[in-house]
């Protein structure tokens, strides 16, 4: 049975090992995310109007967009297993260096630049995973890996993020208490990095080519990079499944200014800024349960047959039609919800819409990355993760972005329902395309 089969894989020690790299990793960053968004956009004593704050963290997510794709070229060059882990000790170091500045009051530019190369680390770690997935999952299982083993890390930030939450509501929302949480967080990024060591062999994670000197691979990373896009071209299903998430977290960064916005501005004061960090965790509660449950259901909606040809297993044809069309239905039902949800503006409504935006999201997300780990070979996997990692980013620092100045611009918070649902009707486009393309294969 494919439920049963979904976590059959979990047997084999390496894939345990990048699961729990996995899971503490992000567990760290939402300890780290709670305590900056805490410190930065609900903290009475600071700046009072979130959207210069939103406008800012976008333009500082920006620099790892263009750097990303040539980090993929790396990502095909140096063992995956040394990256997870000398990639986690940076992010110690970053961790413990931000909570010295939370405490120590330093100025607000050393922050962002630990912060960057905080983010930066973190995208690396996480194509890197990505692209180490197939080698320790066999063919037949990637599609419930793709939707364990991500949805996993994101619920293990979630908790961790509600727990920092419920501290600050304990011990109050000061700078001892985030310096504390990011400490923590730390101390996660260091219980995965330890689990990292004990993936075996070394290489166990590919690539599978030998390793060359740094200076060869910068040289050569432009190269590397356009094959990365060359690759990507040959298949219109992975650049259109790549497009879709791309536009879904383009609308979803859209509204995560929404949400801040109305928990920050209208439904609490200054007066009563824990309560809206409550109420915005409620909020990014209820987009990773819906996450989670997309997760679940996808591994009920696969299974597998045997290819005598080639002697091995293969996801059935229809049951690849049958994840396209929930995926179809679940995007467009998602831009409905999500213009209704956001239009009546109460935190229930909000709440709705945001499970159904990380349902449709976790089921876009889902198929592109098993669509990429079918499609491109190991050589050129980490470019074309970490060029899908950049899309994603930059997608999301545009809709952080527009929204910011639309909202400064007009002053009207309902435009985001409307502005987003546009983007959320570009996915369900793509989605119907991908259903069609998968139909025609089937038949």
């Amino acid at each position: 049975m494919p439920g049963l089969r979904a976590v059959s894989f979990i047997r084999h020690p390496n894939a345990r090992e990048l699961l729990g790299v996995r899971i503490f990793g992000q567990a760290g960053d939402g300890l780290l995310q709670t305590a900056l968004a805490t410190f930065v956009l609900f903290s009475p004593q600071r700046e009072s109007d979130p959207r210069k704050i939103a406008l800012a963290f976008g333009i500082l997510l920006l620099p790892y967009s263009v750097i990303g794709p040539f980090v993929g070229v790396l990502i095909d060059r140096w063992s995956r297993r040394t990256i997870l882990l000398r990639a986690n000790l940076v992010r110690i170091v970053t961790m413990l260096a931000i909570a010295v500045v939370i405490t120590g009051h330093s100025p607000n530019s050393l922050l962002a630049v630990l912060v960057l190369v905080s983010l930066g680390v973190n995208r690396f770690v996480q194509a890197s995973l990505s692209a180490s997935l197939p080698h320790v999952v066999r063919g037949e299982d990637l599609v419930p890996a793709n939707a364990l083993f991500p949805t996993l890390g994101t619920t293990a930030a979630a908790l961790a993020a509600a727990f920092g939450i419920a501290t600050q509501s304990v011990f109050s929302n000061s700078d001892t208490i985030n310096a504390s949480l990011v400490v923590l967080g730390a101390l996660c990024a260091g219980i995965a990095a330890l689990i990292a060591t004990r993936i075996k062999p070394k290489h166990i994670l590919g690539p599978d080519i030998v390793e060359s000197a740094m200076r060869d691979e910068l040289r050569n990373a432009l190269a590397g990079l356009v094959a990365g896009f060359q690759y990507m071209a040959r298949s219109g299903r992975v650049i259109s499944s790549m497009f879709a998430v791309a536009f879904q977290r383009w609308a979803f960064g859209a509204l995560t200014v929404h949400v801040l916005l109305l928990s920050r501005n209208s439904w609490h004061t200054n007066a009563t800024a824990d309560l809206a960090v409550l109420d915005f965790g409620l909020v990014a509660g209820a987009a990773a349960l819906g996450a989670f449950t997309a997760a679940i259901l996808s591994t009920f909606l696969l299974s597998d047959k045997t290819d005598e040809t080639v002697g091995t297993k293969v996801i059935k044809p229809h049951r690849q039609v049958h994840l396209i069309a929930a995926m179809s239905v679940a995007v467009a039902t998602s831009a409905v919800v999500t213009f209704i949800g956001y239009q009546i503006g109460t935190l229930t409504a909000i709440w709705i819409a945001a499970a159904t935006l990380g349902f449709a999201g976790q089921l876009l997300k889902i198929n592109a990355d098993t669509t990429i780990q079918r499609s491109i070979d190991d050589a050129h996997r980490g470019r074309v993760f970490s060029i899908f990692d950049m899309m994603i980013n930059v997608a999301l620092v545009i809709g952080i972005t527009t929204y910011s100045l639309i909202e400064a611009a007009r002053e009207n918070v309902n435009i985001g329902g409307s502005y987003s649902v546009i983007l959320l009707s570009l996915s369900t486009g793509l989605s119907l395309f991908l259903f069609t393309k998968y139909r025609k294969s089937a038949a």
